[in-house]
C-alpha cells in the first residue's frame, strides 16, 4: 500500500472513530435523543412554521428503518468539519491531537448531545464554522472542499428558519467592518459574495417551497405565531388587544382574559385560546394583523422586551431537554411508532423514555468548563493578537458574535430557551481546545518571533 493510500485510510479511520465518539450520547441513551418537534420532522410533513429541509435531510432514514443513520451522519459531518478547521485555521494535522480534542469535546461539552439529537440544532454551529471557512480561509481549501462547504452552508442555513437571519446578521457585520476599516484585505469581497450567495440560495429554496406548499412568497407562513405568542407572553399584544378590541373585533378578543403569560402555553395546548380561534394556519390573517399593529403601537416596549429576552437567553446553556421523557406524549412517540416500528422498542426502553437520563451533574460540569473557557479564550485573544495570528482571532470573534446574535434572534422570536444556547455553546470549548493544541505545537515559533521583535 502506498503512503498516500495509507494516509487516506488512516484519515477515514480517524473520522469513523471520531464519529463514534460524537454518537456517544445516543449510545449511552440507548437511542437517538428526541424532542416533541422531532415528530414534525419525520416523514414529508411540510409544516408552515418549520423548515421542510430537515425533513428532507432525515428522509433517507426511512429507507433504513432507523433514526440511527441520522446520528451517524450528523456526527460524521461534524467530525470532518472540525478536522478541517483544525488543519486550516490552527495548522494542526496530528491524528492524535485531533482525537484527543474530540474526546475532550465529547466528555466536557454539549456537542455529543446535539449530534445525537434528531433536531436541526447541530447545523447552527456547523453553519458558523462553514461560513467562516468560506469567508476567511478559501485560499487554503482545495477546490472540492470549497464546493462541499458551499453546499454544506446551504444545507445548514435551510434546515432551521432561525439560521438564515443568523447567517445574514453575521455576513452583515463582516460587510460593515469591511467598509469601516482601511485595510480590508482580510475581508475579501469575492469570498463574502460567495458566502452571501450560499445564504441567498438557502433563502430561495425556502421561499420556493413555501410557494409550492402554501401559494405564498413568504419566508415562514406560520412564523407569525411565534411572534404573536412572544408578544402575548410579554404583554404587548394583550395591551394592543385591550385597546383595539372594541373596534377591531378580533376572534382572540373573546379570550383576552385567558391569554397566558407563557408563549408555550399559548401555542401548543389543545385547549389554548390560540387553538380555539384556528391555530397557526387557521388564524394567519388576523394573527399577522395583530403582530403588525402590536409592533406599530408598542415599538419601544417590544424593543425593551427583546433586549431583556436577549440578556436572559445568553446564560441559558443547560441540556435540560435530555432528561425529559416523551413516551406518553403523541409527539414524537406516534411518529416513531408509525415510521420506525423496528426501532420502537429501543425508543421505549431508552434512558430518556424511562426518565433515567439525568444531566444535572453534567450541566454543572459544563458550566464550570464554560467559565474556564472564557478565561482561556480571553488569554488566547491577546496571544493571537500579539503574534498576528488573525485566523484563530477572527474565529473567536465570529463565535462570540454568532452567540450574541443567536441569543437576540431566538430571544426575540421565541423567548429564552436552553436549547438555543446549548446548540452553539460547544463552539467556545472547541476553540479553546484547538487553540491550546496550536499554541503548544507552535510555542517555540512564538518564542523565536518574540525574541526577534524584542518583546517578552
Amino acid at each position: 500500500m502506498s503512503d498516500r493510500s495509507w494516509r487516506k485510510l488512516k484519515t477515514l479511520s480517524t473520522l469513523m472513530i471520531a464519529s463514534l465518539f460524537l454518537s456517544g450520547a445516543a449510545f449511552y441513551n440507548g437511542y437517538p435523543l428526541v424532542y416533541p418537534d422531532t415528530g414534525g420532522y419525520i416523514g414529508l410533513q411540510n409544516l408552515s412554521f418549520r423548515s421542510f429541509f430537515y425533513n428532507l435531510f432525515i428522509y433517507p432514514s426511512l429507507w433504513f428503518h432507523s433514526l440511527w443513520l441520522i446520528v451517524f451522519l450528523q456526527s460524521l459531518i461534524v467530525a470532518h468539519l472540525l478536522r478541517l478547521v483544525l488543519r486550516v485555521i490552527f495548522r494542526v494535522t496530528s491524528f492524535t491531537a485531533y482525537i484527543f480534542m474530540i474526546v475532550c469535546l465529547c466528555f466536557l461539552t454539549s456537542l455529543p448531545w446535539i449530534t445525537g439529537f434528531i433536531m436541526p440544532d447541530i447545523f447552527t454551529g456547523i453553519m458558523i464554522l462553514s461560513l467562516y471557512l468560506l469567508i476567511f480561509c478559501r485560499k487554503n481549501l482545495e477546490f472540492p472542499e470549497r464546493i462541499y462547504l458551499f453546499f454544506l452552508t446551504v444545507l445548514s442555513a435551510s434546515v432551521h428558519l432561525s439560521n438564515i437571519p443568523l447567517a445574514a446578521g453575521m455576513i452583515g457585520v463582516i460587510w460593515f467592518f469591511r467598509m469601516m476599516i482601511k485595510n480590508n484585505s482580510r475581508f475579501p469581497a469575492s469570498q463574502l459574495l460567495g458566502a452571501s450567495l450560499a445564504i441567498l440560495l438557502a433563502f430561495t429554496f425556502i421561499i420556493v417551497n413555501n410557494y409550492r406548499a402554501y401559494d405564498t412568497f413568504d419566508f415562514s407562513p406560520g412564523g407569525y405565531a411565534f411572534l404573536l405568542a412572544r408578544f402575548v407572553a410579554d404583554g404587548e399584544a394583550v395591551n394592543y388587544l385591550k385597546e383595539s378590541c372594541p373596534e377591531k373585533k378580533y376572534k382572540l378578543c373573546a379570550y383576552i382574559d385567558q391569554l397566558p403569560a407563557d408563549s408555550e402555553k399559548f401555542l401548543w395546548p389543545q385547549d389554548s385560546p390560540f387553538r380555539k380561534v384556528g391555530w397557526i394556519n387557521g388564524y394567519r390573517q388576523e394573527g399577522k394583523d395583530i403582530v403588525k399593529n402590536t409592533i406599530l403601537s408598542h415599538p419601544f416596549s417590544i424593543i425593551k422586551g427583546s433586549l431583556k429576552n436577549t440578556i436572559l437567553q445568553l446564560p441559558m446553556i443547560n441540556n435540560w431537554y435530555g432528561i425529559c421523557s416523551y413516551i406518553n406524549e403523541p409527539n414524537p412517540t406516534n411518529s416513531i411508532r408509525i415510521y420506525y416500528p423496528s426501532d420502537f422498542h429501543a425508543y421505549a426502553t431508552s434512558r430518556q423514555s424511562l426518565s433515567q437520563l439525568s444531566l444535572n451533574t453534567f450541566n454543572r460540569l459544563q458550566r464550570k468548563i464554560i467559565y474556564l473557557c472564557l478565561l482561556i479564550a480571553s488569554a488566547m485573544f491577546f496571544i493571537f493578537l500579539k503574534h498576528e495570528q488573525y485566523r484563530p482571532l477572527l474565529l473567536l470573534i465570529s463565535i462570540v458574535c454568532a452567540y450574541v446574535l443567536s441569543s437576540f434572534i431566538t430571544g426575540t422570536l421565541s423567548g429564552p430557551h436552553n436549547r438555543y444556547g446549548s446548540r452553539l455553546i460547544w463552539l467556545l470549548p472547541f476553540f479553546c481546545f484547538a487553540s491550546l493544541i496550536h499554541v503548544i505545537k507552535f510555542w517555540k515559533e512564538y518564542k523565536l518571533r518574540a525574541s526577534q521583535t524584542g518583546s517578552i
